[in-house]
């Protein structure tokens, strides 16, 4: 499953490790394997606003008081150079990451928000996830079960979707958000400003029964 991609283990702060094991971060590969009855629920959402753009995650573990930490994470295709410092030569790449507490009413408040946007029922099996366009996928352990579940742009379900608005609310990184965008032709395949020869990374993924079921066209 999700062929030449390394198994997410944690690290994704490390561009290295970020790459490696992209495909499984978005699966949600590490959620899966430890969720169990009796665990604090915790869920991954990650924005893919044309993956040689802009990406975001956010990340969120439950407490024992009901409310929730909230770790964001950004960052644009395009590094701002001037963040190239010794001895960190990575630092371009890395993601820019804030963090927030989520108060119990607050939680609540995303939950529904999921809820209402699907999260918890049937997956959208079949659905392919193309790097160059923009797209949610969401993994998370809620009371022990694993839930998985995506949305693309456009699509009514996209429209429909309750959570981002949310996010970016608690969102202090910084980074401004790459707001989906109607794309046309071989736009929807190239890089901004990129020409009809230009290399770049893309990928597709698929969505399977309980999380992606393949990729292709990998890094």
């Amino acid at each position: 499953m999700l062929a030449a991609a390394c198994t997410y283990r944690g690290g994704t702060d490390t561009p290295v490790v970020r790459k490696l094991s992209w495909f499984s971060y978005l699966d949600g590969t590490d959620i899966r394997s430890t969720c169990a009855s009796g665990i604090l629920d915790r869920y991954r959402l990650v924005y893919n606003a044309r993956y040689t753009e802009q990406i975001r995650s956010y990340e969120l573990v439950a407490d024992a008081a009901g409310g929730a930490y909230l770790t964001a994470r950004a960052r644009n295709a395009d590094p701002n150079m001037l963040d190239l410092s010794f001895p960190d030569v990575q630092a371009p790449w890395r993601w820019r990451k804030s963090t927030a507490h989520l108060s119990p009413e607050a939680f609540a408040e995303l939950r529904k928000r999921l809820l209402d946007s699907g999260f918890g029922a049937a997956p959208p099996v079949g659905l392919r996830l193309y790097s160059q366009e923009f797209y949610w996928v969401a993994s998370g352990c809620v009371n022990g079960v694993y839930h998985f579940a995506a949305w693309t742009h456009p699509s009514p379900a996209f429209a429909k979707f309750a959570v981002p608005a949310f996010l970016f609310a608690h969102d202090d990184t910084g980074v401004a958000v790459n707001q989906p965008r109607e794309l046309y032709g071989e736009g929807r395949f190239q890089e901004a400003g990129g020409g009809r020869n230009h290399t770049y990374t893309r990928f597709t993924l698929q969505v399977g029964q309980n999380g992606l079921s393949g990729a292709s066209g990998l890094f």
